[in-house]
């Protein structure tokens, strides 16, 4: 996961999260008194997914092509247990300098399908990445890889993300809906890939661009770092100054939903939703977009290809210094908070996937 793009500068920083601030950030605070549904089940399937994620395989991406496959059949054989037909789509990654020990390797999106049950479907898209950063000299860095240095085991960035995917697919395959919502697992979303022709998400947005149309598509989520909600000790990354700016409270209690402008009515209408079907508190913000400036996630290439799009997140390094670091871990996520936000989003996209 990465909130800005390799031309980042602090300064950058401050004057969009002011705009941000000045425009566009909003609380939607839960409607209705009823009881917060049971989230055992939920719960124990996420704390699963993450351990075998995070603690079973660890560090997981190209440069690590053996924990990169035992990733993607994990989540192929969930989903096929589910139901679903899952289809490779291949990432080509070219040989370059730039990708380091990478030599013309090739990953893959996972992609599985639920059908609505319209004549004329259009298509949600709900994703998460299921990489980690490889090594590198700085946490916020975007290169060089090391390879030989140990990355992150990606609890929170993002084994959080591919599980929150994986129990949507679940609620999803036990309802019916009237349009398609398609669920991918997407390669290559961390550095040195992040923003660029071999990032998994941009050849999924550019493939489902140009082949299904841009008016058939309601939208994208990006699931990404979805599992702090519990008060965290912040000594290095300033969350406090650009989470306020941003008009995101430096506290844990809640779930965001971050977008540009391309994806800012969108958000905004589901962070409404979300507050209707969920007592989870939710905010929304929106982020001026500006060439290779500020994007949050996966996000990214459906911006470029005029998609509206947005991160569902607990806001990542704003929130918890384990970001990119080898000490995210599975042990460190909350998961009883974790699995209710879970099910907020799973009916937020039941209930998008279902509208006339």
């Amino acid at each position: 996961m990465h909130f800005f793009s390799m031309t980042f500068r602090l300064g950058l920083l401050i004057v969009v999260v002011c705009i941000a601030l000045s425009s566009c950030s909003k609380l939607f605070s839960p409607r209705g008194s009823g009881e917060i549904p049971d989230t055992d089940q939920t719960e124990t399937l996420l704390k699963a997914h993450v351990f075998h994620l995070a603690d079973t395989i660890g560090e997981r991406n190209v440069y690590h092509p053996g924990s990169m496959e035992r990733s993607a059949r994990y989540i192929e054989q969930k989903l096929e247990g589910m139901g679903y037909a899952v289809t490779r789509q291949a990432v080509h990654i070219p040989p370059s300098g730039e990708f380091g020990a990478v030599k013309d390797w090739t990953a893959y999106n996972l992609i599985a399908i639920k059908k609505g049950t319209s004549p004329q479907p259009k298509m949600l898209i709900v994703g998460a990445h299921y990489d980690t950063k490889v090594g590198m000299d700085n946490w916020h860095d975007h290169g060089p890889a090391r390879p030989s240095r140990t990355g992150t085991p990606g609890a929170n960035d993002n084994a959080s993300g591919v599980a929150a995917l994986l129990e949507t697919a679940r609620a999803l395959a036990a309802t019916s809906t009237l349009h398609d919502v398609c669920l991918v697992a997407y390669a290559n979303e961390e550095p040195p890939f992040y923003q660029t022709p071999a990032m998994g998400s941009a050849v999924h947005a550019k493939s489902v661009s140009h082949h299904s149309g841009r008016e058939k598509i309601i939208g994208m989520i990006a699931l990404e770092t979805l599992g702090c909600y519990s008060p965290r000790v912040n000594k290095k990354r300033q969350s406090a100054v650009v989470a306020g700016l941003a008009g995101l409270p430096d506290r844990c209690d809640y779930v965001a939903f971050l977008s540009t402008n391309t994806g800012r009515k969108l958000a905004r209408s589901c962070a409404e939703e979300f507050s209707a079907l969920s007592r989870f508190p939710v905010r929304s913000a929106v982020f001026p977009y500006y060439t290779r400036g500020v994007s949050w996630s996966d996000d990214w290439g459906y911006m470029k290809e005029g998609i509206p799009s947005f991160a569902a997140t607990d806001t990542a390094f704003l929130r918890c210094d384990d970001y990119h670091e080898t000490s995210d871990t599975a042990e460190k996520l909350d998961y009883p908070q974790f699995a209710e936000v879970v099910q907020g989003l799973s009916k937020l996209v039941i209930s998008l996937a279902n509208k006339p």
